[in-house]
Formats: structure tokens, sequence, C-alpha cells
């Protein structure tokens, strides 16, 4: 299972799990396939992520580097490189937040 950005999430996805409010209330069970409707409403409720079917973190991990130009990509980590040059990349919560700043930078793209 993957854990997906509301925003990187399509009409056609499936809930591998269903998705909650803040207040723990249920807002579409898990096995709904996703519409636009669906997308918009969980938008509005402050909803940032879902785990969905057939999504492996490995799968996101390599999809990311594909959507760019290798030069590109070199370009983003040197500049990661600058920003994280006085972390501990062994720390775990350290490289997720590194993941993550790369994946929006490029989807910023």
């Amino acid at each position: 299972m993957g854990i997906l950005n509301i925003n990187d999430i399509q009409a056609g996805m499936v809930l591998e799990e269903g998705v909650v409010n803040f207040q723990g209330t249920m807002l579409i069970d898990a096995g709904i396939t996703l519409t636009e409707k669906h997308l918009m409403a969980l938008k509005a409720w402050g909803v940032t992520e879902a785990k969905i079917v057939g999504i492996s973190p490995t799968s996101l991990e390599e999809k990311g580097p594909d959507l760019i130009a290798e030069e590109t990509n070199v370009l983003i980590e040197r500049e990661l490189a600058n920003l994280f040059q006085k972390t501990n990349m062994e720390d775990p919560l350290i490289a997720e937040i590194y993941r993550l700043v790369k994946k929006r930078k490029i989807h910023s793209l």
C-alpha cells in the first residue's frame, strides 16, 4: 500500500483504507473508486493524504526522478545537498523530510 498526497491522487484510484477527518469521522470507505467529486470533498475536509490500492513506496520513489530530465535532477540534488549539509541523513525523519522536499520540488516544475 502507498500513501499519496491528495494532490497526487486521481479519479479512478481505489482507496486501500477508509479516509477519516481530523475528528475521526469516516468520510469515504475503503474499496471505493474515487471520483472528482470525492477528491473535491476530501480537499474541502482538509484531508492531505490517503492510502491507495496498487501504490507501493518503491513505485513512488522510482516515479519521481523519471518525471524530470537528468540535468534537472542533478540541480535539485545539489540544492538539497546545500540545504541538508548539516543534518544527519541516517536519521529516518531527516531522510523522509529530504524525500518529501525533493518530491515537492519535482512536482513544482
